[in-house]
């Protein structure tokens, strides 16, 4: 299911922390607390894949002022999960609870639309609505670090495809029947973004994917990449 959500400054401004990713986490996960505690607990669980995504932030009328984004008027950012159970919980929670922060900023919930989904098929050009990001671990000595790629990084591809072949397993308990996957991609705009006080690397890109529609299906509906329910890898078919 894939959901639009509507917000609106009561005073007109709002003025967020660019890096607001996190801050909308919170928003979803306490929309969800409010109405099913044991959800919650379940996606609060530090093992295995959230299965839910979200877009940033999209506004018609604002400024970038140093570290901040200023926003006049109304932004709205898209919810997506293929487990309808959660999404359904989470637009429960905000219609009961329509006054949200976004860190410091305060808003009203003014509109929750679901959306239709598309039927995806072996080949799809797809468009970011958040970056990507694809996380390996390298050895130096007895040490251990995380490093993020870039999709220029030949590594990327095939990391990305184990994820979501990891997603499929949890959200179907087997292994999809077809895990071949190609990526080609068309552009790409490298980011850096920051979650609470770690920045991590991350790709805006227009990219081509063909192979399995298991896996499609579930990059399209719960996001590419790691870090989904931080705001990475949500995609629009285009």
């Amino acid at each position: 299911m894939r959901i639009r959500v509507d917000l609106t400054p009561p005073e007109g401004v709002a003025k967020i922390d660019l890096n607001y990713s996190y801050y909308l986490a919170s928003l979803i996960y306490r929309a969800i607390s409010s109405v099913d505690k044991t959800l919650s607990l379940e996606l609060h669980s530090p093992y295995g894949p959230k299965l839910f995504t979200f877009s940033k932030l999209f506004a018609e009328n604002y400024k970038i002022d140093g570290e901040w984004m200023v926003i006049k008027g109304s932004a709205h950012f898209f919810f997506s999960s293929p487990k309808n159970e959660m999404c359904e919980k989470f637009v429960e929670g905000v219609l009961a609870n329509p006054e949200v922060s976004v860190g410091d900023a305060q808003f009203l919930v003014t509109g929750v639309e679901v959306l239709r989904e598309k039927k995806i098929g072996e080949k799809e050009k797809f468009v970011t609505l958040s970056p990507i990001t694809v996380t390996t671990v390298e050895h130096q000595g007895y040490s251990r670090r995380s490093v993020d790629l870039y999709p220029s990084d030949a590594r990327f591809y095939e990391i990305l495809r184990r994820n979501l072949v990891k997603k499929y397993v949890a959200l179907h308990g087997r292994e999809p029947e077809d895990a071949e996957l190609r990526i080609k991609p068309i552009s790409v705009k490298p980011k850096r973004l920051r979650i609470k006080n770690t920045f991590h690397r991350c790709s805006e890109m227009v990219f081509v994917a063909e192979g399995s529609k298991e896996l499609l299906d579930v990059g399209y509906k719960a996001g590419f990449g790691s870090k989904n329910s931080m705001g990475f890898g949500m995609v629009k078919v285009v």
